[in-house]
């Protein structure tokens, strides 16, 4: 059995990550926009200069997912898979460094999308050139999977898997290169949104007794809810973390001096595989009743989903290539192998929902991501290239 890390040691490159991350994050590729097609115009040029297959996955106008495959020379064997997404939130403002300037300054590279997750996307293409670079030792196939749309509708991870079911092809493995800090996440929670409508009585305010005021029902819920939290963190999962609650929209009223008569307010909600979503919403359910109860008022209101739900996700921590994970991992000086939830949703829940066992794992913290002077650390950068690679290498490598 070869010495992987001697072997990847002596051809690692530590600035060609680290340089392929700062191009990536001065290509503005904000979701929806032009810029998605412009990265993965980026990216599939640097796959054919190594020689690299590259498929250019159409999902829609001036929006494609790219599929690159390296196949071992050695025959079957099992395929990994990475993937990331190409797309970032808004750039917004308040910040200190150019959002597309991919600058480093005290070990950090700054812009938009650098730690969610252009830092991930460096890292994996790069391992892409090394898995290549050794391909007559290795046996299967490591498949790169970069995607559209992750931060709207995930349009591109599903166009994707169309393309999976139909072609019967089997992935025997996959990481998510999401901002976990160099911990391994065996999953996420799942996630959804309701929407809760309260309906009440207009009058002059001068008169507000003769009214029924709809935005001191929904703060009365509100209050509810949010005392449930507590309460959830009872059935806290020890690898996805608490189901939990939290109001972050509500509109009402139409005039100081009138009693409002509609107030509404949004719920995002996050489930666990032992507490679905049936149970979240009974416990809004549960709230509003209450609310009615000690009122004293009857109230009309309408509860309806309005995000749908994405699963929440988990692999079994027995699984072979989490123990291959962990032993890349303690190979990177100054890295341990921790098991970390990840408090965020992403697409793993995808690939789980198709059979392909899906690992969280990537540069970065997720409290960066999305803020104003985003940023990846660029050790960061380089220890996710050297843990992917090594991964690869024992997976293909017969390990």
């Amino acid at each position: 059995m070869p010495e992987w890390k001697t072997l990847l040691d002596s051809e690692f490159d530590l600035f060609e990550p680290i340089n392929l991350a700062q191009n990536l994050v001065r290509i503005e590729s904000v979701s929806g926009g032009q810029g998605e097609n412009r990265i993965a115009q980026f990216i599939a040029n640097y796959f054919i200069d190594h020689q690299i297959p590259v498929e250019w996955q159409e999902v829609e106008a001036n929006r494609a997912n790219l599929v690159a495959e390296v196949k071992g020379a050695l025959g079957e064997g099992p395929c990994l898979l990475l993937n990331g997404h190409m797309d970032t939130v808004p750039i917004g403002s308040g910040w200190k460094y150019p959002p597309l300037g991919g600058e480093i300054v005290n070990n950090r590279l700054y812009g938009r999308g650098a730690c969610d997750m252009k830092g991930a996307l460096a890292a994996m293409m790069y391992t892409a050139k090394m898995i290549a670079l050794f391909a007559p030792y290795l046996y299967g196939k490591l498949k790169i999977l970069f995607v559209v749309d992750e931060e709207q509708d995930n349009s591109g991870i599903k166009r994707w898997i169309e393309q999976y079911h139909r072609e019967g092809e089997m992935v025997d493995f996959a990481v998510v290169g999401e901002p976990t800090g160099l911990n391994i996440s065996l999953g996420h929670r799942g996630v959804a949104a309701y929407r809760v409508e309260i309906k009440g009585k207009a009058c002059h305010a001068a008169v507000a007794e003769r009214g029924v005021n709809a935005v001191y029902l929904a703060s009365h819920i509100i209050r509810e809810i949010e005392k449930w939290n507590k309460e959830l963190e009872k059935a806290r999962d020890p690898d996805l973390g608490s189901p939990a609650l939290s109001v972050g929209k509500i509109q009402g009223g139409l005039s100081a001096n009138v009693v409002p008569e509609n107030c509404t307010f949004e719920v995002d909600v996050r489930t666990l595989p032992d507490f679905p979503l049936e149970k979240v919403r009974s416990i809004l359910e549960e709230s509003i009743e209450k609310v009615r109860r000690e009122r004293g008022l009857e109230f009309e209101y309408v509860l309806t989903q309005s995000i749908p739900h994405l699963p929440p996700s988990r692999v079994s921590r027995e699984l072979k290539v989490v123990d291959l994970l962990s032993r890349s991992i303690a190979e990177v000086p100054g890295e341990i192998p921790t098991f970390s939830p990840f408090p965020a949703s992403c697409e793993a829940s995808f690939l789980v929902e198709v059979g392909i066992p899906a690992l969280i794992f990537g540069p970065g913290k997720i409290e960066e991501a999305h803020s104003a002077n985003e940023f990846v650390s660029v050790t960061d950068i380089v220890a996710a290239g050297r843990i992917y690679s090594l991964l690869a290498l024992r997976v293909l490598g017969g390990e």
